[in-house]
């Protein structure tokens, strides 16, 4: 039974200000997340200034000026070190990742046992592994495998579970026309995967930093890792608060970056998310 026009009206009156609410409810958000920040920079700058919880924590002011006085000729010489291990690390970790996880649904067969290298990879504490690797391995090498520890496992189960989520009349269809395994996963389920897959990216980016610089503590000469341990060692604590800010804002470029790169690879996906929120 259709419904009249009062109905169909008030309906609309209703969700007029719905929208209203949400679109103010977003800002409101904002503006205390902004307020919460404010906050906790002013009683951080107050804490590091006056020195109550000790002479551990730097102002944010210092830590600024630390930054500028390091300057590009300190930190010219740790930071690619650091990018290249990480980038690398970062590619052989994921494309084993998806390689792996492309098997599985190729040869089922496979999966007790991929998956359980993979949860390996996981429960394995980097700082125990690190070692090891410092005594098979020279200089960024360490630090590129920490990374592509680091990141396999988290990438391996978003391609699984994005590889499952597939449609399955799409994968009879290319299998009505001769497809075999293969041809499915190409055409069919790397396609649907696509976001997952990004997703697992995203979380991956901070975490080949992390190995990056635990595989830098191991006596590498030069690098972010390195350079912090340095630092604790002399007890230069603006330096070291400088360098835990530049490793968290390189962080936090890479997964923006990756972001950026999953609205344009993915759009589908970003639509389907921006339906969910409204």
């Amino acid at each position: 039974m259709s419904e009249s026009g009062p109905e169909v009206a008030a309906k609309g009156d209703h969700a007029e200000p719905s929208r209203m609410l949400g679109s103010g409810g977003t800002k409101g958000r904002k503006y205390l997340g902004a307020a919460g920040s404010l906050i906790v920079l002013a009683a951080w700058q107050v804490i590091g200034a006056t020195g109550v919880l000790g002479p551990a924590i730097a102002a944010p002011v210092d830590i600024v000026q630390g930054l500028i006085t390091d300057g590009t000729n300190f930190y010219s010489l740790h930071l690619p070190v650091t990018l290249a291990s990480a980038a690398a690390g970062f590619f052989w970790g994921n494309l084993a990742a998806i390689g792996c996880a492309a098997l599985v649904l190729t040869v089922p067969a496979l999966e007790k046992l991929v998956l359980q290298i993979g949860i390996a990879s996981a429960c394995i504490p980097l700082i125990a592994i690190a070692p090891i690797l410092a005594a098979c391995f020279n200089g960024q090498v360490t630090s590129a495998i920490m990374a592509a520890v680091s990141v396999f496992f988290t990438t391996l189960v978003g391609t699984i579970n994005g590889l499952r989520h597939a449609d399955p009349v799409s994968e009879d269809l290319v299998r009505a026309y001769g497809g075999g395994r293969y041809l499915v996963l190409r055409k069919v389920q790397l396609l649907y995967a696509l976001p997952d897959i990004v997703t697992a990216l995203k979380i991956a980016v901070p975490a080949a930093l992390l190995g990056t610089i635990i595989g830098e503590f191991m006596g590498q000469e030069t690098g972010l890792g390195a350079a912090l341990v340095v630092a604790q060692q002399s007890s230069e604590v603006v330096r070291t608060w400088g360098i835990t800010l530049v490793c968290s804002a390189l962080a936090a470029g890479g997964f923006l970056i990756v972001a950026a790169v999953q609205r344009f690879a993915t759009p589908w996906a970003a639509g389907t998310e921006s339906e969910v929120r409204v």
